[in-house]
């Protein structure tokens, strides 16, 4: 790794330094519904935090918590945030239920994650909290009433106390919805390296404005919707997630009237907005600021870029603004990213070589069957990144294998599971990222991934999590239950779909059906795209029993889509 000096030694540090220039500073502003606006400068997010801090001293919280935050992106997320930082806390951000009107899969996700992390609080909403039995060992602490505190001008304030780079920063969460939790430590050292690598890597600038709708629990959300606009002096723009289902068009005028230069998304997102937004929705909308339309997160498809450029280049968009990057919660947050003003590049590389010998072999572009893989980019500055072989062994360019990096943002590993943290090593610091790949011409191309993880909408689930929750409906066998990932072509992200086994008669599988969707949804906030129902013994399994799930999927999903079938 070569040698890297972040301009700040954490995000505390940039934040109390931009905040020095008052009245002249920069702000991050909220907008929680069209029409009203929350704007935090940062001298008063300082001063707001601190006094969010003394209110969370009173609660017993101290230097090296956990601090569970389980809320909508809005001011309190903001000022509860940094104001457990400023002491010594630990924040982990976790999604809100999608409606507490079902929320027992939530009581179990979050006491999972409770049991785990062992928080000192747990900061949400009033409707959770009277929704929730009583967390044995954690306080659960009103947002709105903490707010409220840090808002208050004569209401004591907590010494503004900056970190040691390496005193841990954050916990990034990253088991998906439920299921066994998995915490990333971040230290403050690792934050201000990745913050600096992306600043530098897309030229990120204190004149800069970030619009971002990306949920704060998400790492992108968090680090390129927050934290990198601080790092770097600038202003923010933060929506909540779901503003941008509802009303995608919200996002693109926020850029216009903000005139932000960076907003990021998953490739799901590109393509919502290409399809959902009319043309109406957009009258004096100016997209020619967006500089740089950051692209992570789930693997990313050419047409879905095609389309997305080819309609707001209409609008102003710049045709080289889509940056294509590649990160993890592990690494912080990026690994590679293309940088400022570089055209998009992808291969189209021959799918039977691909498979038969990791090898990206040149297709024809017209190749119908071919893979086309796009080009994550160069590694930031300070990052190594390598593909090895089963045995460990590095490859050369074009040879698909496991992806690893090192870095100063690297992860200092999984918070009380030293095995886990040590299995991810590969020595003496690479980190196994999971994912399969190839590097070509310095840049690095994601084929596929080495775990089973579903994305959806730039989100990973483990395929556990909605097979748990479909084995509590009854007439489904226990153990008999297998979840994948499929994107139909030409689709912008993954559809989930479920093979389940059952011994009901036919009859009663419709209503089957809607259990299954009911409790999946209910548990995991997400919908099913398909249930595949099947007879006893019917799904694939090896020879010591365990569930095939790439070939369950070829039998049952890809088939069934096929066409004329």
């Amino acid at each position: 790794m070569t040698g890297l000096r972040p301009r700040f030694p954490s995000i505390l540090h940039a934040l109390v330094e931009h905040a020095e220039r008052g009245s002249d500073g920069s702000h991050v502003t909220l907008i929680p519904e069209p029409g009203k606006e929350v704007p935090l400068r940062y001298d008063a997010l300082v001063e707001s935090a601190a006094r969010c801090a003394a209110a969370l001293a009173e609660y017993g919280v101290g230097h090296g918590d956990r601090v569970v935050f389980c809320l909508q992106t809005g001011p309190q997320f903001v000022t509860a945030f940094f104001g457990a930082q400023l002491l010594g806390a630990m924040p982990t951000a976790i999604s809100l239920p999608v409606s507490f009107g079902g929320a027992a899969g939530f009581e179990g996700q979050l006491k999972d994650l409770v049991d785990y992390l062992r928080p000192a609080a747990v900061i949400t909403t009033k409707a959770v909290i009277d929704g929730l039995p009583s967390l044995s060992g954690t306080h659960v602490v009103d947002a709105d009433a903490l707010y409220a505190r840090a808002m208050a001008s004569d209401a004591p304030a907590h010494p503004v106390r900056l970190p040691k780079g390496d005193d841990l920063s954050l916990i990034q969460c990253t088991s998906g919805s439920t299921g066994r939790p998995k915490g990333v430590m971040i230290s403050h050292a690792n934050l201000a390296a990745n913050c600096e690598q992306f600043v530098g890597a897309v030229g990120w600038s204190s004149e800069d404005t970030t619009v971002s709708w990306a949920p704060l629990y998400h790492d992108m959300g968090l680090i390129t919707g927050l934290l990198c606009p601080v790092f770097s002096g600038g202003s923010t723009v933060l929506m909540p997630p779901t503003r941008f289902l509802r009303a995608p068009a919200e996002w693109l005028r926020y850029i216009s009237t903000y005139r932000g230069a960076f907003s990021a998304a998953p490739n799901f997102a590109y393509g919502y907005v290409t399809t959902r937004v009319r043309d109406e929705e957009l009258d004096g909308v100016d997209l020619s600021s967006w500089r740089v339309a950051l692209c992570g997160a789930e693997p990313i498809q050419p047409g879905t870029v095609r389309r997305f450029v080819d309609r707001f280049t209409r609008w102003g968009l710049p045709a080289t603004a889509f940056t294509p990057a590649y990160g993890m919660a592990e690494a912080s947050l990026v690994i590679t990213s293309t940088r400022q003003d570089e055209t998009l590049v992808y291969d189209t590389i021959d799918r039977q070589a691909a498979a038969a010998d990791a090898t990206a072999t040149d297709a024809g572009p017209q190749d119908e069957d071919a893979l086309r893989i796009v080009d994550c980019g160069r590694p930031v500055a300070g990052t190594e990144v390598r593909v090895v072989d089963g045995e460990g062994r590095p490859l050369g360019e074009n040879r698909i294998g496991h992806v690893q990096f090192r870095s100063p943002s690297r992860t200092v590993g999984y918070f009380d599971l030293p095995q886990e943290t040590a299995a991810a090593i590969d020595e003496p610091d690479w980190w196994k990222t999971g994912d399969i790949g190839y590097l070509r011409d310095g840049g690095l191309r994601i084929t596929g991934r080495a775990k089973d993880l579903v994305i959806i909408r730039g989100a990973n689930y483990f395929p556990s999590d909605f097979e748990q929750a479909a084995e509590t409906v009854p007439g489904v066998r226990l153990g008999a239950v297998i979840a994948v990932g499929h994107r139909p072509q030409d689709s912008d992200s993954e559809e989930l779909h479920l093979i389940v086994e059952t011994e009901l008669d036919s009859e009663l599988h419709a209503s089957l059906r809607q259990s299954i969707t009911a409790a999946v949804s209910s548990r995991t906030g997400v919908r099913p795209d398909g249930i595949h129902l099947v007879p006893r013994k019917s799904i694939p399994k090896t020879t010591s029993g365990k569930l095939q799930r790439s070939k369950a999927r070829e039998l049952f999903v890809e088939q069934a889509a096929a066409p004329g079938v």
